[in-house]
């Protein structure tokens, strides 16, 4: 089973992005363990995890290609993989030397909530993907 720690600057505001991320942390129990931290400046949280910085200067994935990329990031499911995602102002080009690996969900620019529903979103798709399962055509 994957295991994935989503780190946000600051909560999610409530209303129905939270309700989609809420939807969407259920689909994915049957594939992964979800642990969600909130804290207030960028930085990795978890060191015995493969650490992932959401910034628009990271790199940038085809689906299935991501999905792959998940398997191997978790080393086969043996490494949690945690996902950062940044504040709203974005952060400093010199803290992504602190991850292991960036990750940006476009060239677009998506508020902070929408950004963090998009992962989960595409990260269930990842699951599904990996579990041969039809939600991704």
């Amino acid at each position: 089973m994957f295991r994935f720690h989503i780190v946000t600057v600051g909560g999610m505001k409530k209303g129905p992005l939270a309700e989609m991320v809420l939807h969407y942390q259920k689909l994915l129990r049957p594939f992964a363990k979800i642990e969600v931290s909130e804290v207030k400046e960028v930085h990795r949280v978890r060191k015995d995890a493969f650490s992932v910085l959401l910034t628009e200067h990271g790199k940038e994935y085809l689906t299935g290609d991501f999905a792959n990329q998940i398997a191997t990031w978790s080393e086969q499911q043996t490494r949690t993989l945690e996902f950062v995602v940044a504040g709203p102002f974005g952060v400093d080009k010199t803290i992504e030397k602190n991850f292991d690996a960036t990750l940006s969900l476009s060239k677009l620019t998506f508020p902070h909530d929408m950004a963090t529903t998009v992962l989960y979103e595409q990260l269930y798709r990842a699951m599904t993907i990996l579990a041969g399962k039809t939600y991704h055509y």
